[in-house]
């Protein structure tokens, strides 16, 4: 089953005196989604005992655990050195309590920000996925996996393919499994294929160790981390405390249920393509942002902005800033003005045209935004149209890297064309 972003620019109808978006794109619960099958699950649990048992008969793990209930969760989640946005991620699902199914679903909020499936699956992890351009931040590498508490390494895979976009594919997962050192196992699932720590069972991890990049490998709908806890009788664990979930908070850190937050604020030469599965007819793809900073007076460009967790009600005001401060263009935005079928959404992204006059200031002009509380803010150049400047050389270098990166993986038992570093 192939799952598509929710495209809303056509349908939206944006109240008198605001600034209409171009477009629009809005993330459902099945964009980023998963299952694992039940040979799958059960090939996983026995390796995994057999190595525990192995590991224990050697003196690598003590003979018995105790499950602390202490906060000892760190986020697991990391952006490369020089990733210049605000945010790279969304949550698209939390545990399911309710373990009836199918339509049967409940958070640990007691809402339904979760699902199941008719094959019985209870979804039972965290879902973090790449935002907003999942498949291009998926190839180059932008986000690490690490993990969220210290622990020894006792199960992994690699190798598989990480292109499926389906909830039912063909298959399995690239993985790490950690029991911490609290007597839970941790499962980080989805990695992108070549991508997971090179560690043999039975070493030591520490808590934000590198365990691979988000992937979309195995049953996946999209580039994301499905993090999993379960105790030693294979029972899930959420690790968010709640009205639905006794349970205590397991994170050091309070993870709101919702997180409202700009992810990007960026400028673009055309139409951010934002695509829905990254293999079609054999062949890899990527999003296409069409980044661009620098314009020259007359140019048309686009204003995009990412968030996290929007839900109506909740105004972002927006500025465009000449070089000597003189407000270029001003506009406030409400999801609650686009009339789209839900009042909230996990991921959402927006872009607004605009046009520089034939005789615009030049220099660095200055886009601010107010949401939440939280100030944005992003600056673009403008230059005489003398200066020509390639439109389309920062989008060219990005999909250059992201097919040096595919080429380049390393996968068991392969070495690399001799040209990669």
């Amino acid at each position: 089953m192939k799952i598509a972003f929710v495209l809303l620019g056509a349908l939206f109808a944006t109240h008198a005196g605001a600034q209409p978006p171009v477009s629009a794109r809005v993330v459902d619960a099945a964009d980023f989604a998963d299952t694992q099958s039940p040979q799958w699950r059960e090939s996983e649990q026995r390796a995994t005992r057999r190595n525990v048992a192995a590991l224990r008969s050697i003196g690598l793990l003590a003979r018995s655990k105790s499950q602390a209930d202490a906060a000892d969760l760190q986020w697991p989640l990391q952006p490369i050195d020089g990733f210049d946005q605000f945010g790279y991620h969304g949550v698209s699902n939390y545990v399911d309590h309710d373990t009836r199914f199918p339509g049967f679903v409940q958070d640990y909020a007691c809402a339904t920000r979760s699902y199941d499936l008719a094959s019985g699956y209870n979804h039972a992890g965290t879902d973090y996925f790449l935002w907003p351009f999942p498949w291009l931040m998926m190839d180059q590498g932008q986000v690490r996996i690490v993990a969220a508490a210290a622990g020894t390494l006792i199960n992994k895979a690699d190798g598989n393919f990480d292109r499926d976009c389906a909830i039912q594919g063909e298959t399995d997962p690239n993985f790490v499994e950690i029991l911490q050192d609290d007597g839970l196992y941790a499962l980080y699932l989805h990695m992108r294929r070549g991508s997971v720590t090179p560690l043999p069972i039975g070493a030591r991890i520490a808590t934000g160790e590198l365990l691979g990049l988000v992937g979309s490998s195995g049953n996946s709908t999209g580039p994301h981390l499905h993090f999993e806890l379960r105790d030693g009788n294979g029972v899930v664990v959420d690790p968010r405390h709640g009205q639905c979930n006794s349970g205590p908070d397991r994170w050091t850190v309070f993870q709101p249920y919702e997180d409202p937050h700009i992810d990007s604020l960026s400028t673009h030469s055309a139409e951010p393509n934002q695509i829905v599965c990254g293999y079609v007819g054999g062949k890899n793809f990527d999003d296409s942002p069409h980044y661009q900073n620098l314009f020259a007076p007359g140019d048309t460009f686009l204003v995009f902005a990412s968030y996290r967790d929007q839900r109506n009600g909740e105004v972002t005001q927006f500025s465009i800033l000449q070089p000597d401060g003189i407000v270029f263009e001003h506009w406030n935005f409400d999801l609650a003005d686009e009339n789209a079928a839900k009042p909230f959404y996990a991921g959402t992204a927006f872009d607004w045209e605009f046009t520089l006059p034939a005789d615009a200031t030049t220099g660095t002009w200055t886009i601010l935004a107010e949401f939440e509380g939280q100030h944005y803010q992003r600056t673009f150049d403008v230059e005489p149209s003398t200066v020509s400047p390639d439109f389309g050389a920062i989008d060219r270098a990005r999909s250059q890297i992201a097919a040096l990166a595919q080429r380049c993986r390393s996968l068991h038992a392969t070495t690399p064309p001799p040209d990669c570093k």
